[in-house]
């Protein structure tokens, strides 16, 4: 069984991420440009900081899947920014 503290951690987190990710897209004059900016760069430091996690243990383990893992999740992050960047820049 989780614990409280887990399941509130989990839900917090979830919510900046989406807040963030939500923020970072939006166009409206209400919200500055630099908060968008951060709000950007905050979530590509979570995806870049995954991918430096796996990557790092599977360099220290000696597992080249877990170093595969690390660099199909960068592509991803990636292309996920990408996508979003070419429909935020089409509104």
């Amino acid at each position: 069984m989780e614990s409280f503290f887990e399941i509130i951690f989990e839900i917090i987190f979830e919510l900046v991420i989406e807040g963030s990710l939500e923020l970072s897209m939006t166009k409206s004059i209400k919200v500055p440009l630099l908060l968008r900016i951060l709000a950007a760069l905050f979530i590509i430091g979570i995806g870049g900081g995954l991918c430096a996690v796996f990557f790092i243990a599977g360099i220290k383990n000696k597992q080249p899947l877990l170093i595969g893992i690390s660099v199909v999740l960068l592509i991803m992050v990636i292309v996920a920014f990408v996508i979003k960047y070419r429909g935020y820049r089409r509104k």
